[in-house]
């Protein structure tokens, strides 16, 4: 393609390079992205997990309270 359209020649260089520069940003837009999915799974797991032990230990206080209150009364 050697023939000049209206300049076209010019800048297609300049649009191919730009079109070169926005899809390495969009690649690396999306690892950005997956890696803030990534990391908002491991909090996701790791919320889970000591809301967990919490809850085990609140329901294992309960039942040590309501032994400990039946023991007492069974003493009196």
């Amino acid at each position: 393609m050697t023939e000049n359209h209206n300049g076209w020649n010019i800048w297609q260089k300049h649009v191919l390079s730009e079109l070169g520069d926005l899809k390495e940003s969009a690649e690396k837009q999306s690892e950005i992205t997956t890696n803030l999915l990534i990391g908002m799974a491991e909090l996701r797991t790791q919320f889970k997990m000591k809301s967990g032990f919490w809850g085990l230990l609140g329901g294992a206080i309960t039942v040590l309270l309501t032994i400990s209150i039946y023991l007492i009364k069974g003493m009196i």
